[in-house]
């Protein structure tokens, strides 16, 4: 941490240490305020990356429905949908971005007829076809997640992660751009989704 900063994050923690208000509270909702405003969209914090994407698979209702998972993506992507008890197929990534391919999600979803798709943004940057998949899911009805893990900050055409699908899931996991040990965020334009999330 820069010098300057670890002054103002110990008194923080004076002050957490003072209340005894651990995981919520003042805190939390300062860190949701702010990431709402950063990235224009409605926000709610999680314990991990993995509780958010329960809360959206179960609100989206997916159990026993095919969802599409790229095949370049950690393994917490298509493992939370296979414990919820939807059906994984993956498709082949291109090599420019290393995010799933448009091509393949075209040809996976005539054999698939799949309910969702996760796009796994890759390395710091938002998959280069984020836009034309976004179009193809709207066209076909199929409901857009956006894995952001890797995306804290990027933007595309003015639009942050998470802005073009349903629901857009961050982690602050100890290795991620922005941390915060363990922790994840779930943005959404849906304002049911993020009611829902709250009480999940």
């Amino acid at each position: 941490f820069d010098k300057n900063s670890k002054k103002k994050i110990f008194n923080y923690w004076n002050e957490i240490f003072k209340n005894n208000t651990w995981s919520h509270g003042k805190f939390t909702n300062k860190f949701e305020e702010n990431w709402s405003k950063y990235n224009n969209l409605s926000s709610i914090s999680f314990a991990s990356w993995t509780g958010a994407a329960e809360a959206v698979l179960h609100y989206f209702k997916l159990k026993n429905q095919t969802i599409l998972c790229p095949s370049n993506t950690f393994q917490g992507t298509p493992m939370i949908t296979k414990l919820f008890g939807s059906k994984i197929k993956f498709v082949d990534c291109n090599k420019n971005d290393l995010c799933i391919s448009l091509k393949d999600i075209k040809n996976k979803f005539k054999k698939h007829k799949p309910k969702a798709i996760w796009v796994v943004h890759i390395g710091g940057h938002i998959s280069f076809e984020i836009e034309e998949i976004a179009k193809f899911c709207k066209k076909k009805k199929i409901y857009l997640f956006e894995d952001c893990a890797h995306a804290h900050g990027a933007t595309f055409n003015d639009k942050k992660a998470g802005s073009w699908g349903d629901a857009g899931i961050y982690s602050f996991y100890a290795t991620k751009t922005i941390t915060t040990g363990e922790g994840g965020m779930l943005v959404s334009k849906n304002k049911n989704l993020i009611k829902f999330a709250k009480e999940f």
